[in-house]
């Protein structure tokens, strides 16, 4: 059996996260059998390298959002046998083919399903959209549905997923709001990638991203940060100042040295993350190392293994549960509290995603006193849980195999489990501080969205009232009318 997989990949901006779901949608399926895949990427030879697979281009949305909206409806004109403007030699051509010659399609786990990265929403909808022209069959993993879903993107959302046989959604918002967008076959999981950090490990094989034995540092001797170059509504001078006093404390607090490690840059020139990493460093007093990007499974086996996590970005929860490590979040608009919170709740520490005002007014220093004091209570919370979770993975995937081979999906919905009670008053104050912070935040959101739109409407119009003018008719009016101006009867005097 084939499976193309489509996963946010080959980019020259490397994304640790996006690589770490891949590989392990790749492991699974190869658990499973499956090893005949074709990984969709923008970068075909970098991704057959990087996974050891083979590899085909998949179609890159342009950003504007008058843009990629054009193009989807352009797609669906091709594959409806309706009139389009599609060249022949256009991408979305051997995408086809690519997707013909395979079985079934995974789209991998991602947080891509809404209006603020709407191209990646358009491309994945697009792919879904081929392979069900073809009769292909295909599977949804781990995704982050909306918080934001605007205009016309809503409906194709509801499209994309209504044509998958099998969705997961991995926090409960996603899954109510999937659930009312496409009904029952949207299903509860964990992250793709929960698992890859201790399953890398368990490998050892450093021809694949492991690590061998003495090559990292010892297990627990280090604070592991990692942070987003975004910084959401805080000026970024006023963030890396912030940041760097709270890593301080952490060190000060634990005497261990941090390690910044990076989840977005351009290998072997540093930009995103790296950069903000070495602002971050360079304002603080306690020992720090500002490290490379390194590969996914690298950066997954480092996060897992440190004694403490503090970040923006999210598969340093994800890495860091896997091994039971501390962890407090940092959530810098509802988009992100989504998920950070979400992937917490997953083992039962949700309250240790704070929003954005935490930061600045100091909460988040004691919730990784907290978080650090009591360790040993969220290790222990984590490997009560990890049995369950590991059980409910394992049949997630197989559920996933199943519907890729043709099979009726049979998914059954987790277990339920308590929620880790925090003894501080931090918690409440970053409840009230969220109360008031991400309403706004998403209404931030919602205006630029807005304007998005407003301007791709505007440019749109220009565009179409520039072909107007320079048009054969329009030179032709423009013609008449001076010929009538020219013989029109002057007044007389």
């Amino acid at each position: 059996m084939r499976v193309a997989i489509l996963g946010d990949i080959g980019q020259r901006i490397y994304h640790v996260g996006d690589d770490a779901m891949t590989h392990a949608a790749v492991d699974e399926l190869a658990a499973r059998g499956i090893k005949d895949v074709v990984l969709l990427s923008r970068n075909a030879a970098d991704t057959t390298g990087r996974f050891g697979t083979e590899a085909a281009p998949t179609i890159e949305f342009p950003w504007p959002y008058a843009d990629y909206q054009h193009y989807l409806n352009e797609i669906l004109s091709l594959l409806n046998g309706e009139p389009h403007s599609l060249a022949d030699n256009d991408q979305v051509h051997g995408l086809i083919e690519t997707i013909r010659g395979c079985d079934s399609v995974l789209i991998a786990g991602g947080g891509n399903m809404n209006s603020v990265y709407g191209w990646l929403l358009y491309e994945r909808a697009a792919v879904t959209a081929i392979a069900r022209h073809l009769g292909k069959a295909v599977v949804i993993a781990g995704q982050t549905i909306g918080p934001m879903l605007y205009g016309a993107d809503r409906e194709v959302a509801v499209q994309m997923l209504s044509r998958a046989a099998l969705v997961g959604a991995r926090e409960d918002s996603s899954l109510s709001l999937g659930r009312e967008l496409a009904g029952s076959s949207v299903v509860r999981c964990l992250d793709d990638a929960s698992f890859l950090a201790s399953n890398t490990a368990a490998r050892q094989q450093p021809d694949d991203g492991g690590h061998p034995p003495g090559s990292t540092p010892p297990v627990a001797s280090y604070i592991v940060g990692t942070f987003a170059g975004n910084t959401g509504a805080c000026p970024r001078d006023l963030f890396v100042t912030v940041v760097a006093k709270a890593l301080d404390d952490a060190a000060d607090l634990t005497g261990l040295p941090v390690l910044l490690l990076p989840h977005m840059a351009v290998e072997g020139e540093g930009g995103i993350d790296e950069a903000i990493h070495a602002e971050i460093a360079a304002a603080m007093t306690s020992s720090v190392q500002s490290q490379p990007i390194a590969s996914a499974r690298d950066t997954a086996v480092l996060t897992s293994r440190a004694a403490l996590v503090v970040t923006s970005r999210y598969h340093p929860v994800v890495f860091a549960l896997d091994g039971g490590v501390p962890t407090v979040a940092l959530s810098l608009d509802e988009y992100s509290d989504v998920r950070l919170r979400g992937a917490l709740a997953n083992w039962g520490l949700a309250d240790f995603a704070l929003p954005l005002p935490s930061l600045l007014d100091g909460t988040i220093g004691q919730a990784l006193r907290e978080a650090w004091q009591r360790r040993t209570d969220i290790a222990e919370q984590v490997q009560s849980l990890r049995p369950q979770k590991l059980t409910e993975s394992s049949a997630w995937w197989d559920s996933v195999v199943g519907t890729l081979q043709g099979k009726p999906a049979k998914v059954q919905s987790p277990l339920p489990h308590r929620q880790w009670v925090p003894r501080g008053t931090w918690s409440a104050a970053a409840d009230t501080a969220r109360v008031v912070f991400l309403p706004m935040a998403a209404e931030l959101a919602d205006l630029r969205k807005t304007r998005e739109h407003l301007e791709g409407e505007a440019a749109a119009a220009r565009d179409e009232l520039q072909g107007w003018f320079n048009s054969s008719s329009f030179r032709l009016v423009r013609k008449l009318a001076s010929l009538r101006t020219r013989f029109r009867p002057r007044k007389a005097v």
